[in-house]
């Protein structure tokens, strides 16, 4: 006769997510995160975005920890040439 209510589902969550949805949940800002993609690599680009998937959320903290205790050798990004 009557069914039984169905239990609220959440809807699914994305599989990739924006650093500015991540940045957040690890205390830091969106920019810095961004920087910090950009210069590990760990990262996946989609057009001119960058997504993270949690396995690459998880490498980046591994590696933000393992550069922190050189702060002045991790920055490795290349600094733009005027003359170029």
């Amino acid at each position: 006769m009557g069914q039984a209510p169905q239990p609220a589902t959440e809807p699914p969550k994305p599989t990739f997510r924006t650093p500015e949805e991540v940045a957040p949940a690890l205390g830091i800002i969106k920019s810095k995160l961004r920087s910090y993609c950009r210069t590990s690599g760990i990262h996946t680009r989609l057009g001119k975005r960058i997504l993270l998937h949690v396995d690459e959320v998880q490498r980046l903290v591994a590696w933000i920890r393992d550069n922190q205790n050189r702060p002045d050798e991790w920055r490795t990004e290349p600094e733009h040439d005027p003359f170029v």
